[in-house]
């Protein structure tokens, strides 16, 4: 899908590059959403845009995700997909600007993700852009209020997980592979938005001529630095969370082998006695002594409440 901001503010819906019969100097923006080869090669053929910066996207060098030349400025960077209740999925976004347009590439994944986000927090009929780099700044609001949903959304599990293992005693290994799950999504979001950042800390060194919009993109610099902050506090729960499930599941085999090792030790004893009094010897003490049976089965029994005595004054047995 082919969608165009023109410069009189409205939004025009469309199926084929060939369809677009609008100059470059009418339109603010393009969003393509799931680009092919095809669609790519016409895009930049129409536009005369350079899309090298789709063959780099593999590597690890912010340099090879932030290209610019004298007429043109391309970047890319990956942002999770939360689409799913388990683990995130990275996709791609590629935007470049050229001769007052401003192109973006995106899954329709995260399209619909920004759209949905849109929808319940901007009124798109109040609002009027009067240059492509205006509205590219808002874009990059709505990528930061993105952020900000992902790491909510992972705070939000984080402390019903929280509380969910407070008042657990049995634990499963589902619950460690949740906290690896929910690791992982942090870690994704750290990385993009660390990503991000440093495209943005670039995009201001380009000194742009209206000095409302570096304002604008030096106050989602700092609400990007909050997200952080939250980012790195879910880390630190997460951790709190995986030594708490440690520590419990480390009192509950101290508890099992202080069982095994009561039980260990009121059977040994009897065992013992039964163990000697079972040999096959002649001149046992006590071999044909009337009450030899009765005395052993005696001695048995007292050498076992001993033994449950002994833990019980140690506190082993409650």
């Amino acid at each position: 899908m082919i969608e165009l901001y023109l410069k009189t503010n409205e939004i025009k819906k469309l199926n084929l590059i060939s369809q677009i019969n609008y100059k470059a100097e009418d339109i603010f923006n393009i969003r393509i959403i799931d680009s092919t080869e095809k669609v790519l090669h016409e895009i930049s053929t129409k536009f005369d845009i350079d899309i090298s910066i789709f063959n780099q996207k593999e590597d690890i060098e912010i340099s090879s995700h932030y290209l610019k030349t004298y007429d043109q400025l391309s970047f890319n960077f990956s942002i999770p997909n939360y689409n799913s209740n388990t683990l995130f999925r990275e996709e791609e976004i590629f935007i470049i600007i050229k001769k007052g347009v401003v192109f973006y590439f995106l899954s329709s994944n995260i399209d619909e993700n920004f759209v949905n986000l849109t929808k319940t927090r901007y009124d798109f009929t109040s609002i009027n852009f009067n240059s492509h780099l205006e509205h590219f700044v808002f874009q990059i609001g709505i990528i930061s209020d993105y952020y900000a949903d992902l790491t909510e959304f992972i705070s939000k599990k984080v402390k019903l997980f929280y509380e969910n293992i407070l008042n657990l005693k049995d634990f499963r290994s589902n619950d460690l592979d949740l906290i690896m799950i929910l690791n992982y999504n942090n870690l994704l979001i750290k990385e993009s938005i660390n990503n991000f950042q440093r495209i943005l800390q670039i995009l201001i060194q380009n000194k742009f001529e209206e000095k409302t919009l570096t304002n604008k993109i030096n106050l989602e610099l700092d609400d990007i630095a909050v997200i952080s902050d939250h980012i790195q506090f879910n880390f630190d729960r997460l951790d709190d969370l995986k030594e708490n499930i440690n520590s419990k599941i480390e009192l509950e085999q101290n508890s099992i082998f202080r069982t095994l090792t009561i039980i260990t030790v009121c059977i040994s004893l009897p065992t013992l006695i039964a163990g000697i009094y079972g040999m096959n010897f002649k001149n046992i003490p006590g071999l044909e002594w009337r009450f030899g049976y009765p005395t052993a089965i005696g001695l048995m029994i007292i050498s076992f409440i001993i033994a449950i005595v002994y833990f019980k004054m140690k506190k082993w047995i409650k």
